[in-house]
């Protein structure tokens, strides 16, 4: 199970006052303001009045040019920033005069919650049904998901989220990354050409059925690990019968093939465009489990919607 940052800090007697900062940097959100520290043995490294940051478990890491956007548009004073996202090329980062910041990455974290369960101040044995800040209302109208199948990969986002949102002129929206779930298509098969040319041929095709395509994996890439993120599910799943017919659609190439004709005046070479056609009939298919990036974002008007990390797309939540 995540770790509910909120549920932790209340756990070691440190109360936090809610607050209306939204950031404007994705997946970075406001837990409060610490109004008060029960327990001063807790090792709480800051002190009453500062800010929480919380940025939750993520693909991207967090970077020099994000932590500096942030910082921005950070209020005056002092702040704490938890990221269980990984934490890179900060050295040269440049720190306002009116900032003092507190920067925990996911070792200090780890180190700072065996300490607490080591001394017996904290169990984490949370309430599963409490949301977190950064979730709002979203857990009542998307369901979790199980645990991932062994040896599901998850694949890198397209989509710049921050450059997504101003494009559009978004800024302050609240943000959550979460994992759709899909299917990888391995489909081995050959392509008949011109003159009774055969080819073998192996294809790795992506189901969306968020989006409802079928595609090819193309110079999409995959995370080295699954983040712990919410997974949603879709309502409905192409049957193999379906895949297959789709085949020919997404198989199919037009290649240039050459050509050559002996004239009176000599030999001619040339080329001309020919369809390669898949065996679809014959194709040996198999799948398994792959889950695409994407993000549930609070857009004014219409409230959560999933953003596709790969195409961009809008999707309603299922």
């Amino acid at each position: 199970m995540a770790v509910s940052l909120p549920s932790v800090l209340k756990e070691l007697g440190i109360e936090v006052k809610s607050i209306s900062i939204i950031s404007r940097t994705p997946g970075i959100n406001c837990l409060g303001i610490i109004e008060s520290i029960s327990n001063s043995s807790v090792g709480c490294p800051v002190e009453v009045g500062t800010h929480i940051w919380h940025a939750q478990p993520g693909w991207a890491p967090i970077d020099r040019m994000e932590l500096e956007r942030w910082i921005v548009d950070a209020p005056d004073g002092s702040h704490w920033l938890v990221s269980e996202r990984r934490l890179i090329d900060l050295e040269q980062t440049t720190v306002s005069e009116r900032i003092k910041l507190e920067l925990w990455g996911s070792e200090e974290l780890s180190n700072w919650l065996g300490q607490s369960i080591l001394a017996g101040r904290l169990n984490l044995q949370f309430d599963e049904s409490q949301s977190s800040p950064s979730i709002g209302g979203i857990s009542k109208r998307a369901e979790k998901s199980s645990p991932s199948i062994p040896d599901t990969k998850a694949i890198k986002p397209k989509v710049k989220l921050t450059e997504w949102l101003s494009q559009r002129g978004y800024e302050r929206l609240e943000v959550r990354p979460i994992l759709l779930e899909g299917k990888s298509w391995n489909i081995d098969g050959h392509l008949l050409g011109p003159e009774g040319n055969k080819e073998r041929h192996r294809w790795s095709l992506i189901e969306d059925p968020f989006s409802g395509q079928l595609t090819r994996m193309g110079d999409s890439q995959p995370l080295p690990f699954v983040p712990q993120l919410e997974k949603i599910s879709p309502r409905a799943w192409m049957t193999t019968e379906m895949v297959r017919s789709e085949l020919p659609s997404v198989c199919e190439e037009r290649r240039h093939w050459r050509v050559s004709q002996t004239t009176a005046g000599g030999d001619v070479h040339g080329s001309i465009l020919h369809w390669w056609r898949i065996e679809e009939k014959v194709a040996k298919m198999t799948s398994s489990p792959i889950l695409i990036p994407g993000w549930q974002v609070d857009f004014p008007g219409n409230g959560w919607m999933i953003v596709h990390g790969l195409s961009g797309e809008i999707l309603n939540l299922p």
